[in-house]
């Protein structure tokens, strides 16, 4: 039987572990931060691992590696090989459940910090009983696997969420609309609004000077649900305007919308039109970002998106869809413009007006963009949150040192 063996591995594996270690005043606290890909962890969570460790936390992260290992920015954490599925494999969950109590019973952290679904259902079905006594658990919503409709699956999906709420000792929303959702619903637990935010350095880069040429920019996964197909076929049909792409699909993303994107742009009426940037680091998108006027996001659900936080703290009006995050971001005609997911004529319609929007009150929807983003999108004030929700949890008189 799979699961009395995957028992027995835990049993094994604890064998001798199970009293724990008496605590004193000066031991640092752990955290193993949890993910299903290395890119969750490398792109949108490493200002937070890099935080906590400067405060005296004693951080690891766990997650799938790449092709080729892990990438050198998560070396330093001492990265865990712990693999879930993106999809309904019985036996790799089972498996991947036990690497991670594995990973947690030979780490012993003080908290176990779950980010993603394709990690958190999982992770949270496995019994407590099975981790060290005094492991506290967090998970963050960056974004439930459901949206609030009246849909067969997204039912299914938030009861099973409702259900599995109160497994963790805290659970962070980035998302106001999510959380306020999760109240409405009847969600037990901690819950605790976190945001994401951006640091300083976006909002010092200069409010965009236009030209004749209206430069738009997408920062993200190169994927089918980020409305990548309806970008590109607005901005093919559209005069005065450019685009620049800064991403990439992941090796787990197979929908092949990153081939179209580069048959795309290498056609030849869209040459110097649509640019492909792949994946790029954090200097080389504020360097992107300085030649972006609009940041672009026409996604068809979001959790809180942190491309559209960087790019309006950087003084950029956003073009995004009406969905759950992006509109907690987005006012329409104010800092931005919200459409209709999935629409091309709307996105068109919003590029062209964009385009041929007035000096005066681009520089308005400019400035308003970064001042919607100063007044609660800043990283320091998130992870103040972070460690306040942590030292709720752990009490253990860590040493805190200044960033």
């Amino acid at each position: 039987d799979v699961f009395a063996r995957l028992v027995d591995g835990y049993r094994s594996a604890t064998q001798g572990q199970r009293e724990e270690v008496g605590r004193t005043t000066q031991k640092r606290v752990r955290v193993l931060q949890v993910a299903a890909v290395s890119f969750t962890l490398e792109k949108l969570l490493q200002g937070q691992l890099e935080y906590l460790k400067s405060q005296g936390f004693e951080v690891r992260v766990a997650c799938a590696p790449d092709a080729d290992g892990f990438p050198d920015s998560l070396r330093k954490f001492d990265p865990l090989d712990v693999r879930f599925p993106r999809e309904m494999r019985p036996f790799q969950l089972l498996y991947a459940m036990y690497r991670l109590s594995r990973a947690i019973w030979e780490t012993r952290p003080d908290i176990v910090h779950l980010h993603t679904p394709a990690a958190a259902l999982p992770a949270r079905v496995i019994p407590r009983f099975l981790w060290p006594r005094n492991t506290k658990l967090c998970y963050t919503v960056h974004g439930f696997a459901h949206t609030w409709s009246d849909s067969r699956r997204d039912r299914a999906l938030e009861l099973i969420e409702r259900l599995l709420t109160p497994r963790a000792d805290i659970v962070f929303f980035v998302s106001k609309e999510d959380l306020e959702q999760a109240r409405l619903h009847g969600y037990r637990g901690n819950l605790v609004y976190l945001a994401n935010g951006v640091s300083d350095e976006w909002f010092e880069i200069d409010l965009p000077q236009r030209g004749d040429t209206l430069r738009l920019a997408y920062h993200g996964r190169v994927v089918q649900e980020k409305g990548i197909c309806e970008l590109l076929d607005a901005v093919s049909a559209v005069e005065g305007v450019e685009l620049a792409i800064a991403g990439a699909q992941l090796e787990s993303d197979r929908d092949g919308v990153e081939a179209l994107t580069i048959a795309t742009a290498t056609a030849l009426e869209n040459v110097g039109k649509i640019r492909i940037l792949g994946m790029v680091d954090q200097a080389q998108l504020c360097a992107s970002m300085r030649e972006t006027d609009v940041i672009v996001l026409p996604s068809y659900r979001e959790g809180l998106p942190l491309s559209l936080i960087e790019g309006m703290a950087a003084g950029r009006p956003a073009i995004t869809t009406d969905v759950r995050g992006c509109r907690e971001l987005v006012t329409d005609g104010l800092n931005g413009m919200l459409i209709a997911p999935r629409s091309t004529e709307e996105l068109r319609a919003a590029i062209e007006s964009m385009r041929d929007l007035p000096a005066d009150e681009f520089r308005g929807m400019a400035e308003a963009a970064r001042a919607a983003m100063k007044a609660g999108y800043r990283e320091c004030d998130v992870l103040a949150r972070l460690v306040a929700g942590y030292d709720s949890l752990v009490d253990v008189g860590r040493p805190v040192r200044a960033r």
